[in-house]
């Protein structure tokens, strides 16, 4: 072989090289770039840190705006736990392209601006990573972090039935609001948020911290979804605008009684299920009569569920309750995350992923034109 052809066949050799490598590290970025993240990120608020977990759905293009839906964890429940028994990310988030965000509570408890009613009772055995069972979940009946005591309020924290002087050095609670108000402008600085179209939902105690986003944030906030959930009898609640609704709730709740009562671990009164429903429509200035349904079960077993939907509001927002039959305290369709004894039965009659986000989905915060982007 000539020098001449070696050099060719040597060049030929590189150049093949080269495409190769230009192609592998294309298809690895493509690959990174595809599939979806999770980002840890942390803020201060009032010389306190907060963070929140960030899930990025498969395909994240920083040239899209993307909707937000905020899960807010239960008592005594970390992001990580949220994420494992409800599957939204992978089940809903990643196929229709949400940003997901699960926010910490700070010591397992968030601030729902409501008063305990009456003196906590001696505190239980605890679930999830605050508590004595190590594989997360929502506290059945107590194990406050912290030594126990009052439910962390608005107005400055509970004695709790402790010694007065107790209390002087339990510390204050966090302004989640202000919290959650600072994650809202950090993640719009930092990722493509459609700003119009952002969503809190919870479950439990996060389920109450939603109501709360939707009375005290419902500039930024375009629908809200609790679940297990409803609202507090002393909860101050003057939206800024109409803001939707879905409340999602058990029959068989031991926590939150369906027929109204005591919230157990937070020690204060709850109205019923329907009639937390019926107020919000009356923030909403809705319809006073809701029509009725019954849905049919996903699953062979189970019961079939009611629905009361609240129309005619004000800026087409809706209200909308979900009676699941035999329902506890639980997401349903989502993981069981302790027993039934304490929190009551995950329902699959229904999935609450699914019903959540094709409520949400179609709820946006109008621009100043009056039209919602």
């Amino acid at each position: 072989m000539t020098p001449e052809r070696k050099r060719t066949k040597l060049h030929r050799w590189f150049l093949l090289r080269r495409i190769c490598v230009t192609l592998c590290l294309s298809a690895l970025l493509f690959t990174l770039h595809s599939r979806a993240q999770d980002v840890q990120e942390k803020i201060e608020v009032d010389s306190l840190s907060r963070n929140f977990v960030v899930h990025l759905p498969r395909g994240y293009d920083s040239k899209q705006h993307y909707p937000v839906v905020i899960l807010l964890p239960g008592q005594n429940q970390e992001p990580d736990d949220m994420q494992r028994l409800t599957h939204f990310d992978q089940l809903v988030a990643d196929k229709e392209g949400i940003i997901t965000v699960y926010p910490n509570a700070t010591r397992g408890r968030w601030n729902i601006g409501v008063h305990q009613e009456q003196p906590a009772m001696a505190p239980r055995r605890g679930y999830g990573r605050h508590g004595g069972m190590g594989g997360g979940g929502y506290p059945g009946g107590g194990g406050y972090p912290g030594g126990g005591g009052g439910y962390p309020s608005g107005g400055g924290g509970q004695n709790g039935g402790q010694n007065p002087d107790d209390s002087r050095n339990r510390p204050e609670p966090a302004d989640d609001i202000a919290f959650l108000n600072q994650m809202l402008d950090h993640l719009a600085l930092k990722y493509s948020v459609d700003t119009h179209r952002i969503y809190a939902t919870g479950l439990g105690d996060g389920g109450f911290m939603a109501l709360r986003m939707g009375c005290e944030m419902a500039d930024r906030v375009a629908a809200v979804a609790p679940v297990a959930a409803a609202l507090p009898k002393t909860m101050i609640c003057l939206p800024a605008r109409p803001v939707s609704a879905l409340f999602l709730d058990g029959t068989d709740d031991p926590l939150v009684p369906y027929g109204g009562g005591t919230y157990k671990p937070g020690q204060f009164h709850v109205l019923s299920a329907e009639d937390s429903a019926k107020t919000w429509a009356k923030f909403d200035r809705c319809d006073e009569k809701p029509a009725q349904e019954k849905i049919q079960p996903l699953q062979k077993g189970e019961k079939e569920s009611k629905t009361f939907t609240f129309s005619g509001c004000h800026d087409n927002a809706q209200v909308v309750l979900y009676a699941v039959k035999d329902g506890g305290n639980t997401w349903p369709g989502g993981e069981q995350y302790t027993s039934e004894k304490e929190v009551g039965k995950t329902s699959d009659a229904l999935n609450a992923n699914e019903t959540i986000w094709s409520f949400l989905s179609t709820k946006k915060i109008a621009d100043e034109s009056g039209v919602g982007k």
